[in-house]
């Protein structure tokens, strides 16, 4: 597959990405939501580490890593959005990631970005700052939660990439990196709202975030798989046009304040991701 199919892959996965956020933004019981969200990544754990290799040795570190971020992902996320307006908190989270996942790809692996990357990594600083500049008049609180999961979805990224690299297996790895990550906040969730279980197990909305959830778990799929075949910075930066999908969502159809800076917020967070995918 060429590298502009990939990433045209990659960008329709983002609407995925999109979808959940939103649907996790306007749940009542985030914890839960997350958490059923999180249980198609169990079911497909289950069902495909029978059937697919062991990760390589070298794989492990950094998978036993994304485990331990991605607890801090969840948590910041949910707490992102109960500060923040999804508008607000999105492009925050996503626009910074790819600005972070380049730094550090740069920094430990020798990935160098072109002069259109760096413009781009430019354009996503400036619509990150931009996203937030309403919000630092009213709720600095939700900048500073959303910055932190920017700071996680970076770091997941980048070690994602370089652990799918040596792992010899995208499957495999994808399937034990879902049943690290998934487990335990699913353990956490059930034990915190335990007494909200059983009704919201059997609820619609429960039914819908499963479904949801394997959106999501096929998007990061995807996305491990480009990054074996293209740099992080670039995989991740077409990831991150989720951020004009849910900045238009949380504005238009949520009809969330600062709309008009937000979406623009969120186009300028495109061009850079463009600029990046380019370069």
């Amino acid at each position: 597959m060429s590298d502009a199919a990939i990433i045209l892959v990659l960008l329709l996965t983002a609407i995925v990405h999109a979808t959940w956020n939103a649907a996790l933004k306007s749940g009542a019981d985030r914890v839960l939501d997350m958490a059923a969200i999180r249980v198609s990544g169990i079911i497909f754990a289950a069902v495909l580490i029978p059937l697919t290799p062991l990760p390589a040795a070298e794989a492990w570190p950094p998978l036993l890593a994304s485990a331990v971020v991605y607890m801090g992902y969840y948590t910041f996320l949910i707490a992102s959005y109960r500060h923040g307006d999804l508008s607000q908190v999105y492009p925050i989270a996503r626009g910074s990631a790819p600005l972070m996942a380049a730094l550090a790809a740069f920094l430990f692996i020798g990935e160098t970005p072109t002069l259109a990357g760096l413009a781009g990594i430019v354009a996503i600083s400036v619509g990150v700052i931009a996203a937030g500049t309403g919000a630092f008049r009213q709720n600095i609180v939700a900048i500073l939660f959303a910055g932190i999961t920017g700071f996680t979805i970076a770091a997941n990224a980048f070690l994602g990439g370089i652990g799918v690299r040596d792992a010899g297996t995208v499957l495999g790895y994808s399937a034990w990196l879902e049943l690290l990550t998934c487990v335990p906040y699913v353990a956490f969730a059930v034990t915190y709202r335990r007494g909200h279980v059983i009704a919201y197990a059997s609820s619609r909305v429960a039914r819908r975030n499963l479904i949801l959830g394997f959106g999501s778990v096929f998007s990061f799929l995807i996305a491990l798989w480009a990054m074996t075949q293209l740099p992080i910075a670039t995989v991740t930066a077409a990831r991150e046009t989720s951020a004009v999908f849910a900045a238009l969502t949380g504005a238009l159809l949520m009809k969330e304040p600062f709309a008009g800076r937000r979406i623009a917020a969120a186009l300028l967070v495109a061009l850079g991701v463009t600029l990046l995918v380019i370069g």
